[in-house]
Formats: structure tokens, C-alpha cells, sequence
């Protein structure tokens, strides 16, 4: 560490340095001279230096932060009285002495949080000089700068969020650029930009000033609101208009800007600056999938390769938003905004952006435009990379090639082009490629774009880098040279290191030993089931029921631009094209064929996310609660268990840890600790087909368990037509109650007697003798008829719920949970219901094998 005295050219690890000509250091007085490296100044901060032999002169200003050190000359003709007044305090020192440039002549390291206030001034020191060469403070706080400063690019240990970046709220209406000036609205009622904003401890407010501007006002967390100038400011962009330097890193909070009234014509707002550690959110964006809730975001990442489909990460900043006009390769952030929950109760989330220009083909190959979309196995956990650091991790390697065009990092730029290679050996020399976090992280698989891919290896994992944890070995005998391939594998543990450490090599080129891959990243397996897919966008420009039509309603939310989305729906009059939504329009619709890109057809992705059904176990070992890992036992936390602890902790299978309940340390006091799951209803769509459909459940619905049924409600679509029979004698004859309310039989083999003698949907839900009916054998099963009348008919049933007193007394199988189940495939489930209350039985599609009646399992209660 640095002492008083010693000449310190650069700022050490935990500071930072402001040369003495920054904007925010207010010279005044009459001697003051710059001193550059033409008149003498060549060797010092950046080659300037302030100074001046008059006394009383001074140099004041404000920063945030906790410490404080002086940087000048020292020489045999300075001062030996320099007087400066911190925060109402003040302290002398000097700077007379032998010649030395960059000299430590003043510090205070144990100043409390928040803004200071420092005047250095000339003493009594007579006509020597006193000058100011830079100032030394805290690697978070800032130099705290006057309003009018144009600000062409952020300063140093600071960054910029553009106005129309994604991350701004911006209430009221007209919102537009303004001829690239800035981004604003003329429309003042209800006008706010508003956003989130922590870990920092300033912020700025850059505008574009002018005559017509609107003066500002800005308040924090609700409270007062603070005026200040914007058109009285010169006029030109990133003028700084307001500035606030005393934030708390550790707090949040909600900034507001609004106009004032009657003070101009034009409200905008040109960037948003603050420190390198900070971030800013949007007022309704979550981090964590499980605190996601209608007209809430979370941020992704998406990375891609040019015309082919990528991978995603969740909640976290990784990187600049994506364009909004897509391009055919993708790197960067956008937001998926939940808009709905689907009938089995999964989040619905839409991305508010074009992530990328990219055929429907490459999509359906990779299985995004099906109706059920992609399942997503893997997170992506390493930002596209253009040095050796990021903002979440550091990559090395063993050995290089060279350190130009086949550098470690050139295996995470995102780039099927450039690669990393090593240096040529033996075929068993060992090669390391290594990927250290900022934080630990859970790695659950990885994927290989091999240039020369290795022969045998072992994926490891440590947190010490001392130890490491095999949790994947690879053994590849043929080679593999220009080929990806992605490997899984059990883990539950973080590690903040990871490494893949090549054994053996394959030869190439009959002499050559080389390890090398275009790529390498690092996934980790979401919590909940995911999946990805498109909107619907409906079969004509009349027809509204589809998503498209639902949810994008708002060009200023969704960023259309008129720059089409593909959506899943096919053209009814071209089978090989696909509709196009938002081309040339918010609403417009049209199609295109599925090979092409261009003009305008973007891929906006849509994310369903399940909802958690599993049970989660922990173990009680007297005060402690514990989970098993590959590991062993581990200690999550002291009871009482916490929703949290289950949610990443929990385990899904008690089996893996029943063999190893012996080794816990409070034998004979262990307790299973069960999470009570989201009782979340899951049911079957049967989807019409273009000729009528009998669909005979082929067991009975039990009611011999309850003393009443309150009621039986059916849901479903019916566009076309949907008819209901049911029977009480397990099938030997169907019934249907007519609307003068007799019961007349139907012959459920017949589809001209079904259709014209069953029931409707709101008819079978208008039945309240349902005791009467099923009588002592309390027994009931459906048949359906479904039939649609056009090719664009969407005609399902998705669900039977009962409502039911039971006769008795049940224990719980679980504590906590009303009921348990069991299956043996898809189309038959048994359940055992609890307790009273609302349940409902999936009907299932079954196989038909081209017959036009199909049987399917009912349920067993």
C-alpha cells in the first residue's frame, strides 16, 4: 500500500483517478495556469498539471466515497503551507521538497459514506506554487460534476442505458425519437420515464437542451419532487441536466422523471448514466421465473449463430439489448413480458422484441415451430466474449497457439468462424481449458463446437482450484474434427470452476497433435420445465382469436417497428407458407414462404413456463436441515425449512438418500421434510379433426366414495360441434337429457343419432339430479361427438370437474397434500382424493389407428 510521500503514478486496486482538468474541479482565483507537456508538465497524470504562486487561490469540489489522496508535484519551489478543508475540516500539508512528479502528498482513508466536500487552497506559504496534478478516491464514488457538461460518452467507471434501451418505463402516450436527438413524448399528460436503479451510488440525467424543451423534475422512491434546468442549458446532446452522487449501493430504487408543466413543448430524454457496478431494471422486471406474474419481465440473452437458432439465459444483464430491427446473427438482451397462463397453468411469456432475422425452417428444424415448441434443457452461464474477462467470468488456457487469431477467448465469441487452438504436442499431453465465475454457478452440461476435437477428457469442477470433482468424462475413439456435440450429466453442487482437461488427442495431418473448438459453452438446467415456441397469428386478417391479436396491442411495449414475426400458423390457402404478423403494420397480416428471411421476418420467441409439480425433500437432523448430494450429506440451513431451501436444495427422489440415513448425526430425531406442491390443475386437449370423432371413455368415473355430488361442470371449445352422452351401466346403454328434461337413449355408435339426440356442453352443465341419476352403483362414464364444421374449426374438450362431499375420513398420504396419484402411461390416471373440494380428471385422446371411435381411460375415484 502506498504511504505519504511515495511518487504513485497509477491509482491502486480499490481506487480510481480523476486528472486535475475534469470538468467537476472548480479552479478559482487569479494564477491559476494549466501546465501541459509543453511547458514542462511531460511527467505528470496524462502530461497536465493546474498550478499557481498566488495565495488565497483555491480548487474545490464534491465527491462520493469513503477515502481521499492528493496527487501533485513536489519541488524545491512549491509551498510548504497548502491548506485543504474536507467536509468543514481543515488539514495542512506540503509539498516543498527534491523533485518529484505523481507524489502521494495528502490522504484520508476513513471518511464516512456518502458526499464530501474538499477546498484545496494556497496558505501562507508566500509566492511558492501549490498545484493539483489528480485526485485518488474510492473505485465506486464519482467526481460529482456541474449541470450544462456535455458528456459525448460515459466517464471513466461509469456506463450509458440509451432512453428506448428496454429497460425505461415510459407511461403516457406520442413517445418517439426526435430526429435522433433524444427520446421523448409532446404529449405531457400522464408523460413519465421511470426505472430501477441499485448497486450504485450515482446517477445522471443527460438531455438533448433547447428553447422548446420542457424543464424536468425527478424524485426518488416516492418522495419529493427536485426541479431542475433543461432548456436554459446549451444546446447540444448529452448535456448533463441533473446529478446525484449520494445514492446507497445496497438499496434500490424507483427514480420517476416527469415534465413541468407549461415550461416547454417537448419532454426527452437523452441517456442514463451510472457506475459500472450498478444496473438498471424496469419498474416491473422480476430475476426469478417463480416471481413472474402477468405484465411482469425478466431479461434474457440470447446468442445465435448467423441463420441458425441459439440459446438463452434468464434474469440476469449480460449484455446490450438487442437491435430492434433483427439481423441474421444474434448477441445481446430483451425482455420475455408474461402476458397469460395457458388451461394446464404455464406461464406465458412473449419476448418484446425480434431476436433475430431467421427463416421458418431453421426454426421447425430446430423444433421451435411446433405446436408444443422446444423443450429448453440448458441455460446458457457464458456471455459472448471479446477478451479474456467479463462481467461473469475469466477464461485461460494452457497453451495458445498464438495470441492473435486463436487466443482461449476466441472459444466464447459466439463465432463459427474464429477458434482457439493450442500449441502442437504428443498425443497424451495434457491441455486445460479453463472458465472461472464471478459467481458459483450449477453446471449441469456442456456443448463442443470441435476445430480439432480431443480424443479423451475429463469435465471437472472445483471451488478452491486446489480440488476438483469429475463430472464428466469424454471418450471419443473416431475423431470428431468440425463437429458439435453436447454432453449432460448429474450435478447438484456450484462450483465457481470449471475446466475441460484433455487426456489424449487425435492426430490431424498425419503428424499434428491439436486441441481446438470454435466454441464452448456451459449450461445450467432451469427449475421449472420450459419451453419455446411461436404466437399464433390467426388463418385470415378477419380472424382475431389467436395471440397475436390478444397480446400485441402495444407498438411502444412489443417494438414492432413493422418489421414482421413468424408466427406457427399456416396459411389456409398456401400449405407452404406461414403467416407473418406485424409487417408493415401493428396489425397487418399476411404470409410468406417458410425458406426465405427477408423482407421482415423475424423470430419472436414465446416461453411457457410449467408451473412446479414435483414434491421436494429435505431431511431434519435435529436442528439442522439437510439435503444429499453426490457429495454426501449437506447442510442447507437450521430449521424451520424455508421455500427457498426446497426450491434449490429440495431432493425430487428420497431413494437416493435412504441408504445413507445411518450416517446422520441425530439418529434417532430424523424427520422427512415434504414441500407442499402448487396445486396447479393439468388436463387434455383433444383437438378436432376434419371428420366427426366418437370418443367413449372405457371405465367409469367411481362415486361410491362420496355422499353428494354438488355439481359436474364440462369446459371446452366448441367451434363446430361438441355433443356429450353419458351412461350408468358402464356402457351398456348412453343417455341424453333432451330440454324438456326427459332422458331419451343414444345410440353413441351412430354418429347421425349422437349428433342429433346428445347434449350440448351447456346442457350437460345444467344437470343438478346428478345423485338421483347415477343411482346405487354410482357410476359414470361420457362418450363425445366432436365434428368440425370447417378446416379452420377448433373443437376440444379440456376437462370433467367434480365437485364432491366424500363419505369419509381420508389420511393424508402426505402431510400437506389432499391427494396422491398414480399412471402407468398418458391416458390412465387413478387419483385418491382427500379431501372435499374441486378436482378435475384429464380426458385423454387415446389412438385411433384411422377408426372414427376411439376408447380412452376415464378415472377411478
Amino acid at each position: 500500500m502506498a504511504t505519504v510521500g511515495q511518487q504513485l503514478s497509477q491509482p491502486e486496486s480499490g481506487w480510481k483517478r480523476y486528472d486535475d482538468n475534469v470538468v467537476g474541479f472548480k479552479y478559482t482565483g487569479s494564477g491559476w495556469t494549466l501546465g501541459t507537456s509543453s511547458n514542462g508538465s511531460v511527467n505528470e497524470y496524462r502530461q497536465t498539471q493546474h498550478f499557481t504562486n498566488v495565495v488565497g487561490d483555491k480548487v474545490s469540489f464534491e465527491f462520493s466515497g469513503t477515502k481521499l489522496r492528493v496527487i501533485a508535484q513536489r519541488n524545491t519551489n512549491r509551498s510548504t503551507v497548502v491548506d485543504i478543508v474536507l467536509d468543514g475540516v481543515t488539514y495542512t500539508y506540503s509539498e516543498n521538497g527534491s523533485l518529484q512528479s505523481q507524489t502521494l502528498l495528502f490522504e484520508k482513508t476513513d471518511l464516512p459514506s456518502g458526499v464530501h466536500t474538499v477546498e484545496i487552497k494556497h496558505g501562507t506559504g508566500g509566492s511558492q506554487y501549490i498545484s493539483l496534478d489528480a485526485i485518488d478516491i474510492d473505485d465506486t464514488g464519482s467526481i460529482k460534476l456541474p449541470p450544462g457538461v456535455q458528456l459525448t460518452s460515459p466517464d471513466q467507471g461509469w456506463k450509458r442505458y440509451e432512453p428506448n434501451a428496454g429497460c425505461f418505463k415510459m407511461d403516457g402516450s406520442g413517445w418517439a425519437s426526435n430526429s435522433g436527438f433524444d427520446y421523448g413524448t409532446a404529449t405531457f399528460t400522464g408523460a413519465k420515464f421511470s426505472f430501477l436503479v441499485t448497486n450504485t451510488t450515482s446517477v445522471r440525467v443527460l438531455t438533448y437542451p433547447a428553447t422548446n424543451r420542457a424543464d424536468q423534475k425527478i424524485r426518488f422512491n416516492g418522495g419529493a419532487y427536485t426541479e431542475y434546468d433543461n432548456n436554459a442549458l446549451p444546446s447540444a446532446p448529452n448535456m448533463l441536466a441533473f446529478e446525484r452522487i449520494d445514492l446507497d449501493p445496497n438499496q434500490t430504487y424507483l427514480i420517476e422523471v416527469e415534465p413541468v408543466s407549461g415550461s416547454g413543448a417537448w419532454f426527452g430524454i437523452d441517456a442514463i448514466d451510472i457506475m459500472t457496478s450498478g444496473r438498471i431494471y424496469h419498474p416491473d422486471e422480476v430475476t426469478n421465473v417463480k416471481d413472474l406474474s402477468v405484465g411482469k419481465r425478466i431479461r434474457f440473452n440470447y446468442l445465435a449463430f448467423n441463420a441458425a437458432y441459439g440459446v438463452f439465459s434468464l434474469g440476469e444483464e449480460v449484455g446490450s439489448f438487442l437491435p430492434i430491427v433483427p439481423v441474421a446473427s444474434a448477441n445481446g438482451d430483451g425482455y420475455f413480458i408474461m402476458v397469460d397462463t395457458t388451461y394446464k397453468g404455464d406461464k406465458i411469456l412473449i419476448a418484446d422484441r425480434n431476436t433475430q432475422n431467421l427463416s421458418w425452417d431453421a426454426l421447425n428444424t430446430a423444433g421451435v415451430a411446433s405446436g408444443s415448441g422446444l423443450p429448453i434443457k440448458g441455460l446458457h452461464t457464458i456471455p459472448a466474449m471479446s477478451g479474456y474477462s467479463s462481467p461473469t467470468c475469466t477464461v485461460s488456457a494452457s497453451t495458445e497457439f498464438d495470441q492473435t487469431n486463436h487466443n482461449a477467448w476466441k472459444a466464447f465469441d459466439v463465432s463459427s468462424i474464429s477458434y482457439w487452438t493450442s500449441t502442437s504436442a504428443t498425443a497424451t499431453t495434457e491441455e486445460v481449458l479453463k472458465i472461472q465465475y464471478v459467481s458459483p454457478v450449477k453446471i449441469t452440461s456442456y456443448q463442443l463446437h470441435a476445430k480439432y476435437g480431443p480424443k479423451q477428457w475429463a469435465f471437472e469442477a472445483s471451488n478452491d482450484g486446489i480440488v476438483w470433482d469429475i463430472l464428466h468424462s469424454g471418450d471419443e475413439q473416431t475423431a470428431w474434427n468440425e463437429t458439435i456435440k453436447t454432453f449432460s450429466f448429474n450435478n447438484d453442487k456450484t462450483y465457481s470452476q470449471y475446466r475441460i482437461r484433455v487426456l489424449e488427442r487425435h492426430v490431424w495431418s498425419s503428424t499434428y497433435y491439436y486441441v481446438g473448438f470454435y466454441t464452448v459453452q456451459l449450461f445450467t438446467s432451469p427449475e421449472q420445465e420450459m419451453a419455446m415456441r411461436l404466437l399464433t397469428g390467426g388463418v385470415s386478417a378477419t380472424d382475431k382469436d389467436n395471440e397475436w391479436d390478444t397480446y400485441i396491442t402495444d407498438d411502444q411495449i412489443w417494438n414492432n417497428v413493422n418489421h414482421g414475426s413468424w408466427t406457427s400458423t399456416t396459411d389456409p390457402s398456401n400449405s407452404k407458407a406461414r403467416v407473418i404478423r406485424g409487417y408493415n403494420g401493428l396489425k397487418n397480416w399476411t404470409s410468406g414462404s417458410t425458406d426465405l428471411t427477408t423482407p421482415s421476418r423475424g423470430f419472436r420467441p414465446v416461453l411457457l413456463i410449467e408451473p412446479l409439480h414435483n414434491n421436494r425433500f429435505l431431511i431434519l437432523d435435529g436442528t439442522d436441515v439437510k439435503t444429499y448430494t453426490s457429495s454426501g450429506w449437506e447442510t442447507v440451513g437450521a430449521a424451520p425449512p424455508t421455500d427457498d431451501m426446497f426450491l434449490n436444495k429440495g431432493m425430487l427422489d428420497l431413494s437416493t438418500c435412504a441408504p445413507y440415513l445411518k450416517d446422520l448425526i441425530d439418529k434417532s430425531n430424523i424427520k422427512i421434510l415434504v414441500s407442499k406442491p402448487k396445486r396447479e390443475h393439468t388436463v387434455a386437449h383433444l383437438t378436432g379433426v376434419p371428420v366427426p370423432r366418437i370418443v367413449k371413455m372405457k371405465n367409469d368415473v367411481s362415486f361410491l366414495s362420496t355422499s353428494k355430488i354438488n355439481s359436474l361442470t364440462l369446459s371446452g371449445t366448441e367451434k363446430g360441434v361438441l355433443r356429450v352422452a353419458i351412461s350408468t351401466d358402464s356402457g351398456a346403454t348412453w343417455e341424453a337429457k333432451q330440454k324438456d328434461g326427459s332422458w331419451t337413449t343414444v345410440d353413441v355408435n351412430n354418429s347421425n343419432d349422437f349428433k342429433a339426440k346428445a347434449m350440448t356442453i351447456d346442457d350437460f352443465n345444467s344437470i343438478s339430479e346428478w345423485d338421483g341419476k347415477i343411482g346405487q352403483a354410482r357410476n359414470l362414464r361420457c362418450a363425445f361427438y366432436f365434428e368440425q364444421s370447417s378446416s379452420t374449426d377448433e373443437t376440444s374438450l379440456d376437462s370433467l370437474t367434480m365437485n364432491v362431499d366424500l363419505l369419509d375420513s381420508w389420511d393424508m398420504a402426505i402431510p400437506g397434500v389432499d391427494y396422491k396419484y398414480e399412471y402407468n402411461r398418458n391416458t390412465n390416471l387413478r387419483v385418491l382424493l382427500l379431501s372435499d373440494g374441486d378436482y378435475k380428471i384429464n380426458v385423454g385422446s387415446g389412438g385411433s389407428s384411422g377408426s372414427t371411435i376411439t376408447e380412452v381411460d376415464g378415472g377411478t375415484f
